[in-house]
């Protein structure tokens, strides 16, 4: 194995050992409960929350792949960083009141919209997984893929691997762990980003000589924001808005925060956090296209690396794995919460709360396993699994947010938002079997909106005289 290889590894595990026992030093006096590995204990301060929320949002893809989007497009991913960001700021629509009505997961939040209906809440339940899982499969993959170009072991090594030790971060106390560990990545994260800046500069990766290099049309504000086109800015606002603000990963963060009069400064300054790191990949991306613009963007931050001195190139590549250990730990906790949380104890709710910890360590295991298999023998699984994360979106975002504006108007009905959430998927169906060029989410969300107002319209009177009569 090279030198190089030898220091990525020694770093790598260094930042995870230095994380992973300052989490466990900042969370020694609560023990572990359920509640810990739910929600973090309910009383994370505010810098652990936009920390962890940063860092799960962040992923490998903002360090490889959107350095290489604006290789190619310049200040235009600058756009797609905007509307990445956008989520948390729709969050603050709902974010005081999942924080004061102390919910858990998304499945709580629609099971109170449609007044404790079990139905509607285990179909939230099966939507809700799909996104993190999703987001679990494809960084595992991602991560091996980037790691075994560096060390040279083999992909499926890595797969088992980062697999493993992402279970260290959920083991002892679920979120809690999971959050103060992504804070102390944060916190080296944004070291190393400026760290980054600096080499890049000093090999000749400055304004000046971006503006020379890159074509004017990709690098002139405002213009360059949407060089791309409109139909692809579209697009992206598209895939980034509904998907995001229908992530439970963020979701649960609010709910976690210490003090409810802090969601709305936590989720504003996330906002700004993580748009911050999309300006460091157009910095970086254009400064890539300056040094060496013969590269295929997906390359660019490969390329950077070969030029970095050792112990940078250490760190940087330690960064990497560290930020996409964050994102497969923060998704393994959140699909566990569903499985035992929204669906086992809602089916059993005579289920203790240590029986409930000891199921989610064991369904930990168990995700991991699914998750690696996939990765491993079932590659082609991948991309069906990227497309669901629109059929989630589309089926939860008009349950929770129309949902949420509508709850006291004496409108909505259990009957309602389940056959909301089945339109949504519908929708998607119809618009992938039409080939549709609008992006399925949108038909899926219009279906969704429309089958909302008319079934409750429908059903409203009937509940409500019920209800009435009940109490």
């Amino acid at each position: 194995m090279e030198s190089k290889a030898i220091f990525v590894i020694i770093a790598t595990l260094f930042i995870i050992a230095f994380s992973f026992s300052l989490s466990m030093l900042a969370g020694r006096k609560s023990g572990s409960s359920e509640s810990d590995w739910t929600i973090g204990g309910r009383n994370l301060p505010i810098f652990v929350i936009i920390g962890t929320q940063f860092a799960s949002a962040m992923g490998g893809g903002m360090l490889v792949g959107q350095v290489g989007n604006a290789y190619n497009h310049g200040i235009a991913s600058l756009s797609y960083g905007l509307f990445a960001s956008l989520p948390f700021i729709g969050l603050l629509f709902i974010g005081k009141y999942i924080r004061t009505l102390e919910f858990e997961t998304i499945p709580d939040m629609i099971g109170a919209l449609s007044h404790n209906n079990r139905t509607a809440k285990l179909m939230a339940s099966v939507l809700t997984i799909i996104v993190p899982f999703g987001w679990l499969v494809s960084q595992l993959v991602a991560f091996a893929k980037i790691c075994t170009e560096i060390t040279g072991i083999p992909l499926n090594v890595l797969i088992i691997v980062m697999a493993c030790l992402s279970l260290l971060f959920v083991m002892p106390s679920g979120m809690k762990t999971v959050a103060w560990t992504d804070f102390f990545f944060a916190v080296i994260m944004a070291f190393t980003l400026v760290t980054v800046i600096a080499f890049t500069v000093s090999k000749g990766g400055t304004i000046e000589n971006i503006k020379a290099a890159m074509p004017p049309e990709t690098i002139t504000f405002p213009r360059g924001l949407v060089n791309v086109g409109w139909a692809t800015i579209v697009t992206w606002l598209i895939a980034s808005l509904p998907g995001g603000m229908t992530n439970q990963m963020y979701f649960q963060r609010v709910c976690a925060v210490d003090d409810v009069k802090k969601v709305n400064k936590s989720l504003i300054i996330s906002a700004f956090c993580l748009f911050l790191g999309f300006v460091w990949t157009v910095y970086m991306g254009t400064a890539i296209h300056a040094l060496n613009p013969g590269l295929q963007g997906e390359d660019a931050t490969g390329w950077l690396m070969t030029i970095m001195p050792t112990v940078l190139m250490a760190l940087f590549a330690a960064l990497i794995t560290s930020t996409i250990m964050s994102t497969i730990s923060s998704a393994v906790q959140s699909i566990v919460v569903n499985l035992s949380h929204d669906i086992y104890k809602t089916l059993r709710p005579e289920t203790s709360a240590k029986q409930l910890l000891t199921l989610s360590r064991v369904l930990s295991v168990v995700i991991l396993v699914i998750a690696v298999v996939l990765g491993i023998g079932f590659p082609q699984a991948l991309q069906w699994v990227v497309n669901t994360y629109a059929y989630s979106a589309a089926a939860l975002f008009v349950p929770m947010y129309i949902g949420f504006a509508l709850k006291d108007k004496n409108f909505l009905t259990p009957n309602g938002i389940i056959a909301s959430m089945i339109a949504g998927i519908l929708g998607c169906v119809i618009s992938q079997l039409m080939n549709s060029t609008i992006p399925f989410v949108v038909w899926g969300i219009s279906l969704s909106i429309i089958t909302l107002f008319v079934v409750c319209n429908a059903t409203k009177d009937s509940y409500y005289s019920k209800l009435k009569a009940r109490n």
